[in-house]
């Protein structure tokens, strides 16, 4: 069970990294056009899939901790993929600079809160700097970017699936 949950975690355990999540998505005051639904769609795919096994790979190639199966799903399918879905959906027009510091700050509160309660987000450097604030910091970093890889995937999306909302990587103002 202990690669399922966790060592020592429980079922209550996840109940509060969920209600940190379900706080942090209300508090963007989630909402999306119409005209951004299969956008949103084609975002949750590629992200949820794409890092659920990218944790994993990274994982194995010695670059991140192992999260343990449920909250590599939960932290994958449900923050990554709704909640930063619902973010971007909600955000995709402001400057591109406030995006990426409302990205990172949330993601910070969420891996911080997983590594409090669960334990996860455990290793000791992230790349070449040590320390585990350092790994916290740069992960969280790292899903700053979630909006300019999320402009790249439906660009070229785009190019396959009509009817996809294309954003500008507008850096100054809002679009």
């Amino acid at each position: 069970m202990d690669q399922i949950f966790g060592p020592g975690n429980s079922i209550l355990a996840y109940v509060l990294v969920l209600a940190v999540y379900a706080g942090l998505f209300v508090s963007v005051s989630p909402r999306m056009d119409l005209g951004f639904r299969r956008s949103f769609w084609v975002l949750y795919v590629v992200w949820a899939f794409g890092i659920f096994i990218g944790n994993y790979l990274f994982y194995l190639m010695g670059i991140m901790s192992f999260l343990p199966w449920l909250n590599n799903f939960i932290h994958a399918f449900i923050w990554i993929g709704i909640c930063l879905g619902f973010m971007y959906a909600a955000s995709y027009k402001r400057p591109l600079w406030e995006q990426l510091v409302l990205f990172a700050i949330f993601s910070f509160v969420v891996k911080v809160t997983e590594n409090k309660v669960l334990g996860t987000w455990e290793f000791g450097r992230f790349f070449f700097i040590e320390g585990n604030l350092a790994y916290i910091i740069g992960w969280s970093l790292v899903d700053a970017l979630y909006p300019i890889g999320s402009a790249v995937v439906l660009m070229i999306a785009s190019r396959f699936i009509q009817g996809l909302v294309v954003p500008k990587l507008n850096l100054t103002q809002s679009t």
